[in-house]
């Protein structure tokens, strides 16, 4: 077998750990209890749940690749993002522990900036 072709065996892949912190668990709980009991679609919440869950377990793995939030002072604290749907995933990656802690999760229409800080007081 040619060696060129399992170049790949020989590159590390850090698996991250992702823990979702309890202000991030309960916009999750309120963005889809707003869905199954004000809009009267459980089928539709069900789903979300699965979408949030999936996309933040996706963090394990390259999550240096989603970008920082454009706001500069969040920048600075190195907070990033990614999407499901209308809904912004804001985390913060921990090197030294290999962590991706996921701090909230809004709708995208949503002035969060002083919510997210809120985490750091």
């Amino acid at each position: 077998m040619n060696s060129s072709m399992n170049w790949r065996k020989d590159i590390p892949m850090t698996i991250y750990k992702v823990i979702t912190l309890p202000l991030a668990e309960s916009d999750i709980v309120n963005q889809t209890d707003y869905i199954a009991f004000k809009l009267k679609a459980p089928g539709t919440a069900i789903n979300m749940v699965g979408g949030f869950r999936k996309t933040i377990s996706s963090l394990s793995m390259f999550p240096q690749s989603h970008e920082l939030d454009e706001d500069e002072e969040l920048a600075r604290y190195g907070i990033r993002k990614t999407y499901y749907k209308n809904y912004k995933i804001f985390f913060l990656i921990n090197e030294k522990e290999k962590t991706v802690y996921i701090l909230r999760v809004f709708h995208m229409l949503v002035d969060y900036k002083a919510k997210i800080l809120k985490v750091f007081e």
